[in-house]
């Protein structure tokens, strides 16, 4: 008489906006009874995340919906300054857009990179119309 027995274990995660599951991989054993012997065999199933990494989840972009990798997933403005300068949601590789600003490359959703690029448009247009009313020190020891 064969016997068999087969234990799976699959991960899933639920995505809180469309309540959509995902199947995050799994593992699974599987004990056959093969001419009186017992034989043991260990699989694990892993896929890769929609940033195309086998990594371990970062998080879940919040425009797509799409879980990226921990070394792939950002958060609009970036997490490293002091104070965010987006809006701080999570977002995927596709949908984030990088502006430079004081020498480090940021990461922004569409609509906070719209605001900041308005802004520093505005900023350059009021330069541009006060630099002839500006008096700028003159260097003098030559």
């Amino acid at each position: 008489m064969d016997f068999k027995r087969i234990i799976k274990k699959i991960v899933i995660g639920r995505s809180p906006g469309s309540n959509t599951v995902d199947n995050l991989g799994g593992t699974g054993e599987m004990h056959c009874d093969n001419n009186d012997v017992l034989e043991s065999t260990y699989y694990e199933e892993t896929y890769n995340l929609s940033c195309g990494c086998f990594g371990q989840p970062g998080g879940r972009c919040w425009q797509c919906g799409a879980i990226s990798c921990t070394d792939c997933h950002q958060h609009c403005g970036g997490l490293n300054n002091p104070t965010s300068l987006g809006c701080g949601k999570p977002i995927c590789r596709e949908h984030s857009h990088h502006i430079l600003l004081d020498n480090a490359n940021l990461p922004f959703c569409s609509q906070c990179r719209d605001i900041i690029k308005r802004r520093l448009r505005r900023q350059k247009i009021t330069s541009l119309f006060l630099n002839p009313f500006i008096e700028r020190e003159v260097d003098n020891d030559r």
